[in-house]
């Protein structure tokens, strides 16, 4: 079965920018589809909803993209309504934003992109957009690895259909240490530690290459040392005038509930460009 893309549009401006990654990637994949669906909450009148689709599908058809609308009436609660609508399994990648609301005091943490990011039912992209301007299409990624053996596995099909926008895929391995050894680490411990983030890099940038078509991305690879993750991914992208972080998500990272120490509320927060935070099956 071919991929699909199901874009969870809530009639927001931010729902807006996301519509655009949305369409870029949707025009990466083989059948060229996108299925609109928005959940009716009272916060937009059928009319609005239905203008504003019309005009996400005139973009797309300038994108020689397929695109189908689906307006659902609220059954119990929103996450409820679009686990309904939206089919189950690793071919459906559902993307939706991320945004501080009303009724939450983080970005990701008690709002329905969290929810659908633990729902666990199909690929899911949480999109914060910083950056309006780049229609969806960054050229830089920053790809943060944590070093886990399926970390990089789990992001190729977000790879694959930026990859027609990328042209410089940053990969980053932070080597974290905790403040009390960081402050006391020898440089043999450090170059030992260093030398182990590049061994993983290397490996990784063969693998992806082996599994990704289309035209070769430039890559860059850096191997920090630091006592804070979330702060040095801030860095690095400030750095290298990254278009987009593209972070992943397991049941431990995710937020339950908002406090400022959690990393991805942190980058979420603080970031000056756009961040993915995905979750595939």
């Amino acid at each position: 079965m071919d991929r699909r893309i199901v874009l969870a549009y809530d009639g927001s401006i931010n729902a807006d920018w996301v519509a655009r990654y949305a369409m870029q990637m949707a025009a990466a994949l083989p059948c060229r589809q996108l299925q609109l669906i928005h959940v009716l909450d009272g916060s937009y009148t059928r009319v609005r909803i239905e203008a504003k689709f019309t005009a996400i599908a005139a973009e797309c058809a300038r994108l020689n993209v397929i695109c189908q609308n689906l307006i659902l009436e609220l059954r119990g609660d929103v996450v409820a309504s679009l686990l309904q609508a939206i089919p189950n399994g690793k071919h459906f990648t559902c993307l939706c934003g991320t945004r501080i609301s009303q009724k939450s005091r983080g970005f990701l943490a008690g709002t329905i992109a969290e929810q659908l990011l633990r729902c666990q039912a199909f690929n899911v992209m949480a999109v914060r957009v910083v950056s309006p301007g780049l229609l969806g299409c960054p050229h830089t990624l920053l790809f943060p690895l944590a070093g886990h053996p399926r970390g990089f596995a789990a992001a190729l099909p977000f790879l694959h259909m930026l990859a027609a926008s990328v042209k410089r895929l940053y990969l980053l391995r932070v080597m974290t240490v905790s403040p009390f050894h960081f402050r006391y680490i020898s440089a043999l411990t450090a170059q030992k530690k260093i030398k182990e983030g590049q061994d993983y890099l290397n490996r990784v940038a063969t693998e992806i290459r082996q599994q990704t078509t289309g035209p070769a991305w430039h890559f860059d690879r850096q191997v920090v040392l630091s006592d804070d993750w979330a702060k040095e991914i801030l860095i690095q992208a400030g750095k290298i005038n990254a278009g987009m972080i593209l972070l992943g998500a397991t049941e431990r990272t995710l937020p339950s509930r908002f406090f400022y120490g959690n990393r991805i509320e942190q980058i979420l927060r603080a970031t000056s460009c756009d961040v993915g935070v995905y979750r595939t099956l």
